[in-house]
């Protein structure tokens, strides 16, 4: 039994020693870098707000919508590589347990759940590109007039670019599963 067999399915490609440095990779790598970034300007934002609340009686103006629009900038961001690197969120108690037994199944169910994680990600990009054109053709913006205005579509253009980052990421992850399930070795 090789290493490659013996390794838990739906791991993520970095698990099963796919090359870190591929192209692909290291856009994930950025991504997720970007993402990372972006929460410490979250966090000093809030602390700022909270500083100037506290100390001055005077919030800074825009915190709460930057945070809204980033909190979800930073989840698209950081989930191509998050499933890159085997380390998204997931119960698979039952899958470890049908895995002990009948592994090619679990290939075969993880190579499913990894197909439905692409058709999820193309519905929302899908669904999100009207809405990117909408904000970036209309020039909306979150904020109140006058006082601070953020605009809307670089940050449903995040959306865009995670979500397709993140769509190819589980075609990528079903075609190891599926190439395993079928007795293949993957690079």
């Amino acid at each position: 039994m090789s290493d490659e067999d013996r390794r838990p399915p739906g791991g993520g490609p970095l698990a099963r020693g796919a090359h870190p440095r591929s192209p692909f990779g290291v856009l994930t790598l950025a991504l997720n870098v970007i993402g990372t970034v972006l929460i410490i300007i979250i966090a000093v934002a809030v602390n700022s707000d909270i500083i100037g609340r506290n100390l001055f009686n005077q919030p800074i103006a825009g915190v709460t919508e930057f945070v809204g629009l980033s909190i979800v900038a930073v989840v698209f961001l950081q989930m191509a590589n998050t499933l890159r690197e085997g380390r998204h969120i997931s119960n698979d108690l039952i899958m470890a347990w049908v895995g002990g037994s009948h592994p090619r199944v679990a290939l075969f169910f993880y190579g499913v759940f990894h197909l439905i994680g692409v058709f999820l990600m193309c519905f929302i990009v899908w669904y999100v590109v009207p809405i990117f054109r909408e904000n970036y053709v209309g020039n909306f913006y979150k904020g109140t007039a006058g006082v601070v205005q953020i605009p809307v579509w670089p940050f449903m253009l995040v959306v865009l670019v995670g979500g397709t980052a993140a769509a190819i990421q589980y075609l990528l992850l079903a075609w190891g599963e599926f190439r395993r399930f079928l007795g293949k070795k993957t690079q």
